[in-house]
């Protein structure tokens, strides 16, 4: 039924733009967003923002994002015109091979955890664009996590819907104690997170990587079984990377190069772009089949090479070159159905900030499935991540586990510019689904001409850990008909389990800012 949601969204409520000259912020929770724009208020910059933004998400949003997870970001910086990519994402222990894991990669646990590379990427960013003292970032999610803060209902439904975590002593401490799931509106404290939070805002990230947190993580680790060791911390580094960017229309559209799945946006973007706008305004059918066909030979022909690009480079200019881009608009032209290979839910947050002047960034930050590895060490209140579980166990796949080596990772920041300046930042949780959400996103505002909240909260199609079309129960009962008629195998659902939580911005005339949050989960704009 229209309007209804799932119980790990909570309640559906749709939202106004907020419109903002001096800065905006837009992320997962409102303590967070407030927070980044306490930093604006300070005469901090995008980055300071952000990394105050994000440390609050750290605290508020476990089962999505955490200290002992990952991010992908992209920073712009207008004076220079400049954009860039920061890389965030941690390595494999040094004992993760094939062999180690021949009976599959591990969900949950110790050795579903790869190195953490939050921490240091803040850091990284703050050494090259920060303006505000490092420790002064964190005064807000370290009183947050000492002096606690309401459970959010998205966190609520997810502790009702994923049990697992009540299996591990640390989490069931703090968010299951007596075995019962907190429920919306109770008081969290986190005081072994907050003494960690503290270490980091006064000793850097030098505490986490070479110091007692490392030591911390890697002893708690290896005592239950676990891979990761304090050596496994020592010397991380996240890395500074090109974006990769191609046209869509009028715009210059900017994602993460691998082993992130942005390229597999600027696949679907190729394949449809010589579509006319007409398209994308007559029948949902119509525009949902382009839609999908895009997707399904952008993953069939892209997703082989996400993995770490130091590894196995993946080959950017055939994969955006004419002759991919010709078999893609093939596809999409006779909008052919065809299986799809995508998973599900997943555990991550996402931020945009922009301030008066056109800097921007746009992050997207992740422990992967919901509560990731649902093991968090006591000793530091850390939650760690599963991204292993982004590796396979083939020998001769790319993407194979190894010792020291990046998975693949669904995370998909976008930076869209028209004539050298940045219009749109966009993101979503989501898995791979991002991609797809993100291109709906684009294509309902730029070519169906819809204002930012309403480009949110259309009704959007995706693909469930099964590798099901899903489309939004708020499309007619004849959309899905019809698209079942031509071929496409689809079901319906509801909620942001399956179609994410956009935190978007686009740029007006005049350079005014307008900041939406999507009413799927708990997002929150805020704006000056």
């Amino acid at each position: 039924m229209a309007g209804t949601v799932d119980e790990f969204a909570g309640v559906k409520l749709p939202r106004s733009p907020v419109y903002g000259t001096k800065a905006m912020v837009v992320s997962g929770h409102s303590l967070a967003s407030t927070a980044g724009l306490r930093m604006f208020d300070k005469g901090g910059s995008v980055v300071d923002a952000m990394i105050a933004t994000s440390a609050v998400l750290t605290v508020v949003l476990p089962h999505a994002t955490s200290l002992g997870g990952d991010a992908f970001i992209i920073h712009h910086q207008a004076a220079s015109g400049k954009t860039q990519g920061l890389n965030a994402s941690g390595q494999s222990p040094a004992g993760a091979t094939p062999e180690y894991f021949k009976d599959g990669m591990t969900v949950h646990g110790p050795n579903a955890a790869s190195v953490p590379g939050i921490v240091r990427g803040w850091e990284r960013l703050h050494q090259k664009h920060g303006r505000m003292p490092w420790k002064d970032l964190f005064a807000d999610a370290i009183d947050l996590a000492e002096n606690g803060h309401p459970l959010s209902r998205v966190l609520a439904g997810a502790l009702r819907l994923f049990d697992h975590v009540g299996k591990d002593p640390g989490c069931a401490s703090i968010y299951m104690p007596g075995g019962v799931p907190l429920s919306g509106g109770q008081i969290v404290k986190q005081p072994a997170l907050a003494e960690t939070l503290r270490d980091i805002a006064e000793n850097g990230s030098t505490a986490y990587y070479e110091g007692r947190i490392a030591k911390s993580l890697g002893d708690y680790s290896q005592a239950n079984g676990g891979l990761l060791s304090e050596a496994d911390f020592e010397g991380y580094e996240p890395e500074w990377v090109d974006t990769l960017h191609t046209g869509y229309r009028d715009l210059d559209v900017h994602v993460m190069p691998p082993n992130s799945y942005g390229i597999l946006m600027l696949m679907q973007l190729n394949a449809i772009d010589h579509l006319p706008r007409e398209a994308f305004t007559g029948s949902d059918p119509d525009r949902l089949a382009y839609l999908m066909a895009a997707a399904r030979v952008a993953f069939d022909e892209g997703k082989p090479f996400i993995c770490d690009p130091s590894v196995h480079p993946a080959p950017i200019d055939e994969l955006l070159g004419g002759q991919m881009t010709g078999k893609m608009q093939a596809a999409v032209t006779a909008a052919a159905p065809g299986a799809h290979q995508t998973p599900g839910v997943g555990g991550t947050s996402c931020i945009t900030l922009m301030d008066g002047s056109g800097d921007a960034i746009s992050v997207v930050q992740s422990v992967f499935h919901v509560f990731g590895s649902a093991f968090l060490d006591p000793g530091t209140g850390i939650l760690l991540n599963n991204r292993m579980t982004g590796f396979v166990t083939d020998p001769g796949h790319r993407n194979v586990v190894a010792p020291g080596k990046r998975p693949s990772h669904t995370l998909n920041p976008v930076m869209a510019f028209r004539d050298g300046k940045v219009k749109y930042m966009l993101t979503t949780p989501g898995g791979p689904a991002q991609t797809i959400s993100n291109v709906q996103m684009l294509t309902n505002m730029v070519d169906r001409g819809m204002e930012l909240s309403a480009a949110i909260e259309a009704p959007r199609w995706t693909i469930d850990g099964n590798a099901n079309l899903l489309i939004d129960d708020e499309f007619p009962d004849d959309v899905g008909n019809e698209l079942k008629a031509r071929g496409f195998d689809v079901g319906h659902a509801s909620g942001a389990s399956y179609f994410g939580s956009s935190k978007c911005i686009e740029v007006l005339e005049g350079g005014v800012m307008s900041g939406a949050a999507d009413h799927r989960r708990e997002a929150y704009a805020a704006g000056r």
